[in-house]
């Protein structure tokens, strides 16, 4: 649970200990019932519709329509590379080595702020033009800080992670590992741009694997305070 601290928007706080309570619904329903879950998608849906049932979750934008709080696949601000498991921010000028520009990512899940929504219309708020989502919103970013209170990762390992055979037995894992770290560093970069998103969550769900595999995982990625591993019983 976060903190409460002086100066800190006290709607805000709520909406953001919401979502951490939601985190903590969805990691124990998946321990207790990880078959409820065939793929990434259900435990994200699952999530959402957890969300979804709570009316702080809603605000109208300047033209007085409604709009959800809660939305999936949101865009980056930003153009990124994130071939081979890895990820790069790219400017809007850098090319690929096909001469065409870095396509921008997506969040799996993000919570926008209200007073982000309450300032703009829906072609802005939606974010899919990003020339207009850059002069209308990123370039006044200070007037609302964040744009997005809490974004959201998800991963999951559906089955059992095992060592492979040969010299680089761990292989298969450090793939898996490398997947995990590649979204939780496009979260970082989110988060460390001035004012655009504040609480940042890796969720990580490991299904069937070993006590020893998922010792392993916890002590390769658990020194990241933004990735929460949940593994089944």
């Amino acid at each position: 649970m976060h903190k409460r601290s002086r100066g800190i928007n006290t709607e805000h706080q709520i909406i953001i200990e919401a979502v951490d309570k939601s985190i903590k619904v969805l990691c124990s329903e998946f321990r207790a019932h990880a078959t409820l879950f065939f793929t990434e998608n259900d435990l994200v849906c699952y999530f959402y519709s957890i969300l979804q049932k709570l009316p702080i979750f809603n605000a109208h934008d300047k033209d007085g329509r409604k709009h959800s709080l809660i939305h999936m696949e949101y865009p980056t601000p930003f153009r990124c590379d994130m071939s081979k498991n890895k990820f790069e921010l790219k400017n809007d000028e850098t090319r690929t080595g096909k001469g065409g520009k870095y396509q921008r990512g997506h969040y799996d899940i993000v919570i926008l702020n209200p007073d982000f929504i309450n300032q703009y219309s829906y072609e802005v708020i939606k974010a899919q033009n990003y020339e207009l989502y850059k002069v209308q919103a990123l370039s006044k970013i200070d007037r609302y800080k964040p744009v997005i209170l809490y974004g959201i990762e998800f991963m999951f390992s559906r089955d059992p992670l095992k060592y492979s055979r040969g010299k680089n037995k761990e292989k298969g894992i450090n793939e898996f590992v490398a997947k995990v770290t590649q979204d939780a560093d496009k979260l970082l970069a989110s988060k460390n741009m001035k004012g655009f998103m504040g609480q940042i969550k890796m969720l990580t769900f490991v299904k069937g694997s070993s006590q020893k595999i998922n010792s392993l995982l916890t002590a390769k990625l658990s020194l990241r305070n933004e990735i929460i591993l949940c593994f089944d019983k």
